[in-house]
């Protein structure tokens, strides 16, 4: 496969003054023809100038989504260096980063393909559009009350509900704020959406999957808009002033990570959850 050369490391002001962050530089800079480093934080729009071969993620879960939603924007991979906690997605271990990279710059890697949403939020005209890796949601951010919502696939009402909110996710997503509302994990190549309920005033309200392919629509009830919002990726809080209508669909390109050849989604999963009893 193709060696990377070019590297962007992605990652937050936090994890940059770190002495672990200061070393996978240093080795990376003399692995690699161009090393640059970007901040989330920064306002440093030069990178966007460039061409890269490989964004390399240094954080946690967060850093990996700010990240990829960049990768996603330049049509390159991206691969995560794990310094946060779980690390579902950052999951290169930084204690085997050495000889993992070695290996990935050489051109032995797998690629993971994943799939992303698009939603809009819609009035007379579009007011916000994002992409999202995980998932978007419609909350309630006002006063403790339940919001009211229809909910259409593909112009077809499926579910009219009160509840704390929605959760519309992808597989990838499934793992994530989704999983805390009942959602069941998704293998990520699962050409599927979920949409999820949170925490509904109906115990007949369920969680629904539906093809990837399905286009979402739902519409708020008027005396629910001044108290909800929408978020892409638990970010990009958007408030509902006076929708038409929030559209989701698929996105029109997937994500390509990057992982070690010894990669394997269902032995992260165990691990992560510990499924093993293993601290």
């Amino acid at each position: 496969m193709k060696k990377f050369k070019k590297i962007l490391i992605y990652t937050s002001s936090i994890f940059i003054e770190k002495t672990e962050t200061k070393d996978v530089i240093k080795y990376l800079s003399k692995k690699s023809s161009c090393v640059d480093i970007y901040a989330l934080e920064s306002k440093d729009t030069s990178i966007n100038k460039k061409k890269y071969d490989l964004v390399l993620s240094i954080g946690g879960d967060g850093v990996f989504i700010s990240a990829s939603k960049y990768a996603y924007k330049k049509a390159v991979p991206v691969l995560g260096l794990n310094f946060g906690r779980i690390g579902f997605l950052a999951d290169l271990d930084k204690k085997h980063f050495q000889s993992k990279i070695l290996e990935i710059l050489d051109g032995n890697y797998v690629v993971d393909k994943r799939t992303l949403l698009s939603g809009s939020v819609i009035s007379n005209e579009i007011q916000h559009k994002s992409i999202s890796l995980n998932d978007i949601v419609i909350n309630n951010c006002g006063k403790l009350k339940m919001i009211e919502m229809e909910i259409y696939v593909n112009q077809n009402l499926i579910n009219k509900q009160r509840s704390d909110g929605v959760i519309i996710s992808t597989p990838t997503g499934s793992t994530a704020y989704a999983m805390s509302n009942g959602c069941p994990i998704v293998s990520p190549q699962s050409n599927v959406m979920c949409i999820v309920p949170i925490a509904p005033h109906s115990y007949g309200q369920r969680s629904v999957i539906i093809n990837n392919t399905d286009n979402i629509s739902i519409k708020l009830n008027k005396k629910s808009i001044e108290d909800s919002q929408v978020t892409f990726d638990g970010a990009n809080n958007l408030t509902i002033k006076c929708p038409d209508t929030i559209l989701i669909k698929k996105a029109a390109r997937q994500l390509r990570i990057i992982h070690p050849c010894d990669y394997d989604y269902f032995k992260m999963l165990s691990k992560k959850l510990r499924y093993d009893n293993k601290p």
